[in-house]
């Protein structure tokens, strides 16, 4: 007897990943906004990059999580450890997203592939926040851009050498 429906063990289906892409965005929001009214204008503008495949969304509602971040909490704040992963999280979404259609499945395999690099490169991000975190009171932040930008650079140049192998 034949299955009326095919066997999709294995697969997500995408309204499910658009749904947490949309959540983590609203729940950064709502850590940045701070209970303010205008945490409606990101939340609406990160469902709006969520379910429609537009670079612009996605952009808008980056800028305006990291704009909102450096104006609404205090620098030091531990939640940027939160915030630089969460923020990362969305991005890398936002960007699988807005190449895949509003329906359809997306592989258990490919979605474990997307957040072991996800992983790898908080490995980097992580400790750089952390950096922020410890000079933040120190004054200049020279150090801290200085120390993203070589993290930023030995990760290029690792790529660079793993590709030409």
């Amino acid at each position: 007897m034949d299955r009326a429906v095919p066997d999709r063990t294995g697969l997500v289906p995408l309204t499910l990943v658009r749904g947490a892409t949309a959540l983590i965005a609203a729940m950064l929001g709502t850590l940045v906004w701070q209970g303010s009214a205008w945490i409606l204008v990101p939340v609406l503008v990160a469902v709006g990059a969520a379910v429609l495949p537009s670079i612009g969304l996605a952009l808008l509602s980056l800028m305006l999580l990291v704009v909102a971040y450096a104006v609404n909490l205090p620098a030091g704040s531990p939640w940027l450890l939160v915030f630089v992963a969460g923020l990362h999280a969305v991005f890398v979404l936002y960007l699988l997203l807005v190449h895949l259609p509003l329906r359809g499945w997306i592989s258990v395999a490919a979605l474990r592939e997307l957040a072991r690099s996800f992983l790898r490169i908080q490995a980097v991000a992580q400790p750089v926040a952390l950096l922020a975190l410890l000079v933040g009171d120190a004054g200049s932040s020279l150090t801290v851009v200085v120390v993203g930008v070589a993290a930023f650079c030995c990760w290029a140049l690792w790529l660079v050498r793993r590709r030409r192998v």
